[in-house]
Protein backbone atom coordinates (compact mmCIF):
# COMPACT_ATOMS: atom_id res chain seq x y z
CA UNK A 1 0.00 0.00 0.00
CA UNK A 2 1.08 3.67 -0.85
CA UNK A 3 0.31 6.87 1.20
CA UNK A 4 -1.54 9.75 -0.58
CA UNK A 5 -3.41 12.87 0.71
CA UNK A 6 -6.41 14.41 0.15
CA UNK A 7 -7.16 17.82 0.44
CA UNK A 8 -10.17 18.19 2.86
CA UNK A 9 -12.98 21.06 2.70
CA UNK A 10 -16.15 22.41 5.13
CA UNK A 11 -19.25 23.54 3.47
CA UNK A 12 -20.64 26.11 6.20
CA UNK A 13 -22.89 23.30 7.69
CA UNK A 14 -19.44 21.83 8.38
CA UNK A 15 -19.78 18.87 6.24
CA UNK A 16 -16.77 17.56 4.72
CA UNK A 17 -15.57 17.24 1.34
CA UNK A 18 -12.42 16.04 0.08
CA UNK A 19 -10.65 14.91 -2.94
CA UNK A 20 -7.10 12.96 -4.11
CA UNK A 21 -4.14 15.66 -3.77
CA UNK A 22 -1.36 14.74 -6.82
CA UNK A 23 1.75 16.06 -7.89
CA UNK A 24 1.15 17.98 -11.46
CA UNK A 25 4.43 19.53 -13.06
CA UNK A 26 5.90 19.90 -10.00
CA UNK A 27 2.49 21.28 -8.40
CA UNK A 28 0.46 19.93 -5.76
CA UNK A 29 -2.66 19.63 -7.36
CA UNK A 30 -6.58 18.41 -6.10
CA UNK A 31 -8.52 16.08 -8.60
CA UNK A 32 -11.76 17.72 -9.18
CA UNK A 33 -14.68 15.71 -11.01
CA UNK A 34 -13.60 18.27 -13.80
CA UNK A 35 -9.36 17.67 -13.58
CA UNK A 36 -6.89 19.18 -11.68
CA UNK A 37 -7.53 22.24 -10.00
CA UNK A 38 -5.17 24.44 -7.31
CA UNK A 39 -5.32 23.90 -4.06
CA UNK A 40 -7.10 27.41 -2.95
CA UNK A 41 -8.36 28.77 0.27
CA UNK A 42 -11.69 28.85 -0.78
CA UNK A 43 -13.39 25.98 -3.43
CA UNK A 44 -16.41 26.74 -5.10
CA UNK A 45 -18.23 23.27 -6.17
CA UNK A 46 -21.27 22.94 -8.35
CA UNK A 47 -23.85 21.13 -6.00
CA UNK A 48 -21.99 22.02 -2.27
CA UNK A 49 -21.76 25.90 -3.02
CA UNK A 50 -18.70 27.39 -1.27
CA UNK A 51 -16.47 24.92 0.85
CA UNK A 52 -13.13 26.07 2.87
CA UNK A 53 -10.10 24.87 2.90
CA UNK A 54 -9.53 22.72 6.57
CA UNK A 55 -6.55 20.46 6.14
CA UNK A 56 -4.86 17.69 4.24
CA UNK A 57 -5.48 13.97 5.49
CA UNK A 58 -2.87 11.63 4.51
CA UNK A 59 -4.81 8.19 3.26
CA UNK A 60 -3.62 4.53 2.74
CA UNK A 61 -3.79 3.65 -1.22
CA UNK A 62 -6.07 0.53 -0.25
CA UNK A 63 -7.38 0.99 -3.94
CA UNK A 64 -7.33 -2.75 -6.30
CA UNK A 65 -5.14 -2.09 -9.34
CA UNK A 66 -5.70 -3.89 -11.61
CA UNK A 67 -3.54 -4.47 -15.28
CA UNK A 68 -5.69 -4.35 -18.60
CA UNK A 69 -5.05 -5.81 -21.82
CA UNK A 70 -4.96 -4.15 -24.95
CA UNK A 71 -8.47 -3.13 -25.74
CA UNK A 72 -9.97 -4.52 -22.50
CA UNK A 73 -12.68 -2.39 -20.29
CA UNK A 74 -12.23 -1.27 -16.62
CA UNK A 75 -14.71 -3.58 -16.13
CA UNK A 76 -13.97 -6.87 -17.74
CA UNK A 77 -10.26 -6.75 -16.42
CA UNK A 78 -11.75 -6.09 -12.73
CA UNK A 79 -13.21 -9.49 -13.96
CA UNK A 80 -10.60 -11.52 -15.09
CA UNK A 81 -8.93 -10.84 -11.97
CA UNK A 82 -11.84 -11.54 -9.88
CA UNK A 83 -11.71 -14.80 -11.72
CA UNK A 84 -7.79 -15.46 -11.49
CA UNK A 85 -8.04 -15.24 -7.76
CA UNK A 86 -11.13 -17.15 -7.34
CA UNK A 87 -9.24 -19.98 -9.31
CA UNK A 88 -6.31 -19.85 -6.87
CA UNK A 89 -7.88 -19.95 -4.17
CA UNK A 90 -9.93 -23.00 -5.10
CA UNK A 91 -6.67 -24.76 -6.43
CA UNK A 92 -5.02 -23.76 -2.90
CA UNK A 93 -7.86 -25.51 -1.35
CA UNK A 94 -7.94 -28.25 -3.18
CA UNK A 95 -3.87 -29.02 -2.42
CA UNK A 96 -4.49 -28.48 0.79
CA UNK A 97 -7.61 -31.17 1.05
CA UNK A 98 -5.20 -33.21 -0.80
CA UNK A 99 -2.55 -32.86 1.09
CA UNK A 100 -4.05 -33.68 4.47
CA UNK A 101 -5.86 -36.45 3.09
CA UNK A 102 -2.31 -37.80 1.60
CA UNK A 103 -1.00 -37.30 4.93
CA UNK A 104 -3.15 -40.15 6.72
CA UNK A 105 -1.99 -43.75 7.34
CA UNK A 106 -3.77 -46.10 5.26
CA UNK A 107 -7.19 -48.09 6.77
CA UNK A 108 -5.83 -51.49 7.24
CA UNK A 109 -9.63 -52.78 6.77
CA UNK A 110 -10.04 -51.24 3.41
CA UNK A 111 -6.46 -52.60 2.03
CA UNK A 112 -7.59 -55.65 3.16
CA UNK A 113 -11.19 -55.49 1.23
CA UNK A 114 -9.50 -53.99 -1.75
CA UNK A 115 -6.99 -56.89 -1.69
CA UNK A 116 -9.95 -59.14 -1.70
CA UNK A 117 -12.05 -57.73 -4.90
CA UNK A 118 -8.77 -57.58 -6.81
CA UNK A 119 -8.14 -61.32 -6.62
CA UNK A 120 -11.60 -62.47 -6.76
CA UNK A 121 -11.88 -60.14 -10.29
CA UNK A 122 -8.45 -61.90 -11.28
CA UNK A 123 -10.00 -65.35 -10.17
CA UNK A 124 -13.24 -64.27 -13.20
CA UNK A 125 -10.66 -63.50 -15.13
CA UNK A 126 -8.95 -66.89 -15.19
CA UNK A 127 -12.68 -68.49 -16.09
CA UNK A 128 -13.97 -66.37 -18.38
CA UNK A 129 -10.36 -66.66 -20.61
CA UNK A 130 -10.85 -69.20 -23.44
CA UNK A 131 -9.14 -72.84 -23.41
CA UNK A 132 -6.71 -74.15 -25.79
CA UNK A 133 -4.71 -71.72 -26.28
CA UNK A 134 -6.53 -70.13 -29.91
CA UNK A 135 -6.51 -72.79 -32.02
CA UNK A 136 -9.62 -72.62 -32.89
CA UNK A 137 -9.57 -69.31 -34.35
CA UNK A 138 -10.01 -69.97 -38.23
CA UNK A 139 -8.53 -66.83 -40.36
CA UNK A 140 -10.06 -64.98 -43.13
CA UNK A 141 -8.90 -66.21 -47.09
Amino acid sequence: MSESFQAVYRDQQGRAYSCPVVLNNGAWMMMASDGTQPITHEFQDDIAGTLTFFEYRKTEDSGLHVERLPGESGFAAMQRAYAEQEIATQRKHREAARAEINNQPPDAAKVARAESVRQLNAQTLRQMRPRGGGQFIIKGE
